[in-house]
Formats: C-alpha cells, structure tokens, sequence
C-alpha cells in the first residue's frame, strides 16, 4: 500500500500544469479509481486515526481535480478541521463561495495555514508577479496578503469569485492559480503527514 500511494502522490507532484480554479473533470480519470482503491487502513480505532485517513483521500482526490469524490470523502469527516477544509476548497472550486466560507470557518486556524501563509508573502515579495498584474482589485488584494499576518481563505475565495467572475482581466488568472496551488501543497504537506504518522503507528 504504502508503494501505491507513493506513486500516486508522485504523479500527482509531477503535473505540469497548476489546477484549475474551476476544474470541470478529473485530471486523471485512472488515477482517480487508483485513489478509490488504495486499502488506507489502520489498526488504530481512534476517531482522529481515521479522519486523518479519510482528509489523505478526499485531499488526493481534490489534487486530481476530482471534486465529487472528494466531496465524498470529505463529508464523511466533518468534524474534523483537515477535513473542512478540504472540503471549504471543494466547494470554492465548484464556485459554492458561501458553502466554501463555511467550512473555512468550521477549519479554523488550521496548521496549514501558518505555512501557507509565509509562502504566500514570500512568493509575492521576491516574485515579479505584482509588476506583471494590471492595477486593480486582483493586485490590491495580493498586496493585502503580503502583509496579513494570518492566512485568511474568505478572503482568497473573494478573489476567485472575482476571476470567475469574468469581471477582470484574465491577465490575474495565473497568479491566483498559483496561490491557490501553494494552498493545496501546504494543506496536502499536513495532510500527508498526519496520515504516514498514523499508518506508520
């Protein structure tokens, strides 16, 4: 099992092209059954054991723009903080922004958001993106994200509400593809590795 899910995860880190705000189908329709199949097991009967399980699925799902089956695996652990915010992207990618904001805020201040948060105003200080980007509420926005001290994912929902939109420029597209693909990294990283502890307990 544990070479099964090593491949997946790597062929999902060697995608050549960042994810989709929006993502109409899955980016790998054999990959997703080989996700589905994968025997995540552990002989721990604690409740947080198996979310943690459950959050690597709906997660490698969500990596492979697959958003029912991570819906699937998602709802199942609700009431974990890894697990809504899972699903918070999900529906942020399915464009239910109001649906999104509430699992951002059953989430909390998730641990992945520390992370994320620093490379998110690395990225946008040592980047050329800013220069690159029209002036507007887009550019305005990632100057707000630079200085924020807590990674706030309403926020970022606006700004793909925005995109998606098509009330701006598609010029904003990639660098708000690109945030959103740090997101996923550093919410999958946490994930990863709450579920190697338990596999591996």
């Amino acid at each position: 099992m544990e070479n099964a899910l090593a491949l997946i995860k790597e062929r999902l880190e060697a995608r050549q092209t960042l994810t989709a705000l929006t993502p109409k189908q899955a980016w790998d329709q054999a990959l997703d059954q080989e996700i589905a199949d994968l025997p995540l097991e552990t002989t721990l009967t604690l409740r947080a054991a198996e979310a943690a399980l459950i959050a690597l699925r709906s997660g490698l799902h969500l990596l492979n723009d697959s958003l029912d089956a991570s819906h699937s695996q998602s709802q199942e652990i609700e009431d974990d903080a890894t697990g809504a915010y899972w699903h918070g992207i999900m529906h942020r990618m399915e464009q239910d922004y109001s649906n999104a904001n509430y699992w951002f805020s059953q989430a909390g201040a998730h641990p992945a958001m520390e992370k994320l948060q620093a490379r998110v105003a690395d990225w946008i200080q040592h980047s050329v993106v800013l220069g690159d980007l029209p002036d507007g509420r887009v550019r305005d926005a990632l100057l707000l994200m630079k200085q924020q001290v807590r990674w706030n994912p309403n926020a970022f929902t606006s700004m793909v509400a925005l995109q998606e939109s098509g009330a701006i420029s598609e010029e904003t597209r990639s660098a708000i593809e690109y945030v959103q693909h740090l997101e996923l990294q550093e919410l999958f990283n946490y994930t990863y590795e709450a579920a190697q502890q338990v596999l591996n307990a």
